[in-house]
């Protein structure tokens, strides 16, 4: 009986033996991966792409020969807990999420229990983390705490696999800058025969996603890895390809977690913690393979639903680049409807006087009459007669230096390692009592002012080391804590507030990692929005999410000041698209301008947003030598059923070349299509089999233009 061809998102299961050791065999989709309790350690053993699980030893790593083959890293005071474990059991359950496996193990040595969790959804990514729990009767400081860690692959014979003598066996991809305004700048390194750590938000800046996408260049798999995490992270690699090594085989050992100055986390007695959730998959093919199954896997076990039923919203605001005056804000309002936006936002100062410093007044939040003299609500009334949602803006977890609430509560500030309140006005929100206090400014302004949409801002800049609190007789980083509680902070509003839009901002895209965004609607990736940086922005953070959660401006932020109109305002067809200032105070909407901006709004509405949310973008120039790309710049857009797709070619700076080659990769060869040029508004029909192999050629004069194709089945 032939079995038909099962669509990789809909299996997954474990295959446990206890003899001659415990071994867990987990499979989802064609990832297969193997754990096993050997003489103490719990070890990875396997990584397979084509859907096996080992039926004998020879192909599984052997723990011996390698010095570090734990599966996960725990320090907890003072000893790496990497042996003397003791089986405790399995369990597994299918969830909504998909197959939650959990194995205990007991240390023989200190007093401390791990459940290793692993989350299979039926995708090629898996999810990791553990619970720590103190069994103990003194409290126990945890250093490092790796979720996962181990050999990912043996590569025997690697360099016959290779064309050149000194070509490298993996190359590793990330995010190459850390700081604001850089963001999505995803490069390929070669990987040293040596230790490659990747950090950020600690020992680096913050505007770095904590992203990794390792290539084997000779056997050709894709490991693709997030951590959900927003304070400190680390992603450790280091490849053993010695070329004396008497079976010629390289092996790659790996750890990602947390990091920040230990201890880490105190834990107390009997508490239970859990570390963030790492999550790794691996993928044959291409890049954007690698990519759309993490975006798969996002997609369907880690992001929330999102509220009233849909995302994609397009907003509008208006912000304090200019004085923020009544007449001004209802001035945006109207321009905004006329545009067909869907929702309407108040950034930062509704809450300081005129003229004031925004940014030093946070904290005090409520509106401030002299500014608007009746309040908001004459705002939210019109914004709700043009058909839009209403929101306002709060950088709730810092209070600025001339608010009243920084005057009577100082103590609610987090404290830097030198003993000087100079975070930013970053509030300790792993006091209990400060963390209530911001849930409950947050639950006030939502509930007093019928927020439709509320926007996060987190303006505090590189902390490097964090904060810090005294406890049990420790100097305890406030990374761990600070970040449990705002997670639980933004659940109970989520579940409080299902109606509202939730977007996350954080000085542009200082927190974008899942582990933040899963608890939102939306993310802001970035406050640059020029061109053609902008475009290597785009390019690279529609890697790290999917488009759908990605947020990107025309109209502010100087975005207008390079680029022609329809460069700028396609680049926002692929992701979430916001608009802002597209007429000066008291004088009118250019109709050329507002008509070019209000057709690709027009288009997204109607033709893109449709299917983005389960659609797969193609990354056609995946890299550039640094922020600032040259030549030409490629995405594609494409439904999964392969009926409609756009496709965005821009000329960059500096061009050499005026046409380019298109050739299409999210279309079925087999189908015919309706092409529209939108430059030129003609169309044409085209086979698919024509689109993917043969091409089409554009051409364009001149930097920082560009052209949009349409297509759709007839």
């Amino acid at each position: 009986m032939a079995l038909a061809r099962v669509d990789s998102s809909e299996w997954a299961e474990i295959h446990v033996t206890m003899e001659p050791v415990p071994t867990i065999g987990y499979r989802t989709a064609l990832v297969a991966y193997e754990e096993s309790l050997i003489k103490g350690q719990f070890v990875g053993r396997s990584w397979n792409g084509s859907g096996f699980l080992n039926d004998w030893e020879s192909p599984r790593l052997d723990p011996t020969k390698h010095p570090t083959p734990q599966a996960f890293w725990l320090e907890i005071d003072g000893q790496l807990l990497a042996s003397h474990w003791r089986w405790g059991g399995i369990e597994q359950k299918q969830e909504s999420a998909g197959l939650h496996v959990i194995v205990t193990l007991r240390h023989e040595v200190r007093s401390v229990t791990v459940q290793v969790h692993t989350l299979l959804d039926g995708t090629p990514v898996l999810t990791r983390w553990l619970d720590v729990t103190n069994t103990g009767t003194q409290p126990a400081a945890l250093a490092a705490a790796y979720p996962w860690s181990g050999v990912l692959k043996t590569t025997p014979r690697w360099r016959l696999h290779l064309r050149e003598r000194d070509a490298s066996l993996y190359s590793v991809g990330y995010m190459a800058n850390a700081h604001w305004g850089n963001e999505g700048d995803f490069r390929w390194h070669p990987m040293p025969d040596a230790t490659l750590r990747v950090e950020g938000r600690y020992r680096r800046d913050r505007h770095r996603h904590p992203l990794f996408v390792l290539r084997n260049n000779a056997t050709g798999e894709h490991f693709v890895g997030q951590i959900a995490w927003s304070g400190g992270y680390a992603f450790e690699f280091d490849l053993d390809a010695d070329v004396g090594t008497t079976d010629g085989a390289a092996r790659l050992f790996f750890r990602a977690g947390p990091d920040a100055a230990p201890p880490q986390r105190i834990i107390a007695a009997g508490e239970t913690i859990a570390t963030p959730e790492m999550h790794l998959g691996l993928v044959f093919g291409d890049l954007d393979a690698a990519i759309q199954a993490m975006h798969d896997h996002l997609r369907k076990s880690v992001f929330m639903p999102q509220p009233r039923g849909r995302g994609g919203w397009i907003e509008s605001g208006i912000g304090p680049e200019i004085e923020i005056t009544v007449p001004y804000a209802f001035h945006a309002i109207e321009n905004a409807g006329k545009m067909g936006a869907e929702v309407f936002f108040i950034d930062a100062s509704w809450y300081a006087p005129p003229h004031g410093e925004w940014w030093a007044t946070v904290g005090d939040w409520q509106v401030d009459r002299k500014r608007f003299p009746d309040g908001l609500k004459p705002f939210r009334d019109r914004v709700h007669e043009l058909g839009m949602l209403w929101g306002l803006w709060m950088d709730a977890e810092r209070v600025g230096s001339k608010s009243r609430i920084a005057q009577e509560h100082p103590e609610w500030q987090g404290m830097a390692y030198d003993g000087e309140r100079r975070l930013g006005g970053l509030l300790d929100i792993a006091q209990p009592a400060v963390a209530q206090w911001m849930e409950d400014q947050i639950t006030r302004v939502i509930t007093d002012n019928e927020l439709d949409f509320f926007r996060l801002d987190y303006n505090v800049g590189g902390l490097g080391p964090g904060s810090w609190n005294l406890r049990d007789g420790y100097v305890e980083s406030g990374y761990w804590r600070y970040y449990e509680a705002l997670y639980k902070v933004y659940e109970r509003l989520r579940a409080r507030f299902p109606n509202v839009v939730f977007e996350n901002c954080a000085g542009g895209g200082g927190r974008t990692d899942i582990g933040l965004v899963r608890r939102f609607s939306h993310t802001w990736v970035t406050d640059w929005q020029i061109a053609p940086r902008s475009f290597t922005i785009t390019n690279g953070m529609t890697r790290a999410l999917p488009p759908e959660y990605v947020d990107r401006l025309i109209g502010g932020q100087d975005g207008h000041i390079t680029g022609d109109i329809d460069f700028q305002v396609r680049l926002l067809l692929f992701v979430r698209p916001s608009i802002a200032f597209l007429s000066p105070f008291g004088g009118t909407l250019n109709p050329m301008h507002a008509g070019r901006v209000k057709h690709m709004l027009d288009l997204y509405k109607g033709f893109v947003r449709p299917f983005m949310n389960t659609g797969r973008i193609y990354h056609h120039t995946p890299t550039f030598s640094g922020p600032e790309p040259k030549g030409w710049g490629v995405l594609e857009l494409a439904s999964r059923d392969r009926t409609r797709g756009i496709a965005g070619v821009f000329q960059l700076s500096d061009p050499r070349e005026s046409e380019y080659l298109l050739k299409l990769r999210g279309l079925d060869l087999g189908r015919r299509y309706r092409v529209t040029w939108d430059n030129s508004g003609q169309t044409c029909e085209a086979d698919g089999f024509v689109l993917m192999k043969q091409g089409v050629t554009i051409s364009l004069e001149g930097a920082l233009t560009s052209e949009l194709l349409l297509f759709e089945a007839i």
